[in-house]
């Protein structure tokens, strides 16, 4: 192979141009996507409209290495002046601000990237689902946490069978924020939109959305009824900050879920658990290389990236340093945009988006709300609640 064939080789598609709605340089959510699209160079952001207040919006463009010009003050301005040199719209506003803005740019047949909780009802997750359905758009969620290498080999031994069916299973993500005070013994007060209450909790939709796809990506199964409580413990009464539920999933079976805002001591206590016939494996978000497994015969094992037979992990597009050197959460947004980037380029040559082992979409979402609307509506209830199904 000459040196030009190797070069050509080693050649990306050409990079995707986005806009971001939402996401200014002084939010962490801007920041993050902004470099998650950027590890592997599938991605290049040419505008956006950051903030709805105009100087964060302008020094949100410069930051990012963009003429201030590329900052529109509001959505239709946006795509009236962008449109034809963009890919997709990468929606990072409040989950309460979603519906409109994600229904507005698949009716002007914009591929979509938003952030999760893509919605707060499923009445809307299948009003999207229709707009989908109906300009054969595209709609991808981001769920960061399954771009974790070690998370995507723990899905493959799954379904390789190595341990067997999975019976049980358990995942919880504590967090702190709602109970902490700072020096003067005032409460941290988070953004408002996170303090406001529907059918479904704020934190369901902030932290449920990963739980239940932590379930669907790793087991494939279904929720099918659950039982559930949610509590308000914290700073802000009358908004629910904690919800412990037990589901029964297809394929008999049963998951336990916590997460809350009100945990002291947990910043992001993300933490899976799965026990089958032959074996079990957990897996901690804190330390995100490391897989532990126990099997049948009592022999434990710690796996990372440089273990022997490791065939998802080691991957050369998850190796951007050796192991040893742990990647984390912004590389795993990073994969999560690596395969996003295959799906659209995909769906420009096809017309056609349907989701992926590694990308979701409305159908998984509209799943997910579901289930979080039976949690909601058991916890009123105090009685088990089937999940509806579409």
């Amino acid at each position: 192979m000459t040196l030009s064939d190797k070069i050509a080789a080693a050649q990306s598609p050409r990079k995707l141009r986005v806009a971001f709605l939402g996401g200014a340089y002084q939010s962490a959510v801007g920041r993050v996507h902004r470099i998650a699209i950027e590890l592997d160079q599938r991605f290049e952001l040419v505008a956006g409209c950051f903030s709805r207040h105009h100087d964060e919006n302008l020094a949100s463009a410069a930051a990012y290495g963009l003429d201030v010009a590329k900052a529109y003050p509001d959505l239709e301005t946006l795509i009236a002046h962008e449109r034809a040199n963009l890919d997709a719209i990468v929606i990072l506003t409040p989950t309460n601000q979603h519906f409109e803005q994600v229904r507005h740019c698949l009716e002007q047949d914009l591929a979509v990237i938003c952030e999760k909780a893509l919605v707060s009802c499923s009445e809307q997750a299948k009003a999207l689902q229709a707009l989908v359905a109906e300009h054969r758009g595209f709609l991808a969620v981001t769920y960061n946490y399954t771009g974790y290498p070690i998370l995507r080999e723990l899905k493959d031994m799954v379904a390789s069978g190595r341990f067997g069916r999975i019976q049980q299973m358990r995942i919880e993500m504590p967090q702190e924020g709602f109970l902490k005070v700072d020096e003067h013994g005032q409460p941290f007060k988070p953004q408002g939109w996170r303090l406001q209450d529907g059918v479904v909790p704020t934190v369901s939709l902030d932290l449920g959305v990963h739980l239940h796809m932590m379930a669907l990506f790793l087991t494939g199964e279904r929720p099918q009824s659950v039982v559930a409580t949610t509590k308000s413990y914290g700073n802000f009464p009358g908004i629910m900050d904690t919800v412990s539920c037990m589901a029964q999933y297809t394929n008999d079976l049963q998951c336990n879920v916590w997460f809350t805002k009100t945990a002291l001591g947990h910043r992001n206590g993300l933490k899976v658990e799965l026990y089958g016939e032959h074996g079990s494996a957990v897996w901690v978000q804190e330390n995100p290389e490391q897989l532990q497994i126990a099997r049948q015969d009592g022999e434990r094992l710690q796996v990372d990236r440089a273990s022997p037979r490791i065939k998802i992990a080691n991957a050369n597009r998850y190796t951007r340093f050796k192991a040893g050197h742990p990647a984390g959460f912004i590389e795993a947004f990073g994969n999560y945009y690596y395969d996003v980037a295959d799906a659209l380029l995909s769906y420009q040559e096809s017309g056609h988006f349907q989701e992926t082992p590694y990308v979701f979409g409305v159908d998984s979402t509209l799943e997910g709300i579901e289930l979080l609307e039976a949690i909601a509506l058991s916890s009123q209830t105090k009685q088990w609640v089937e999940v509806s199904n579409g």
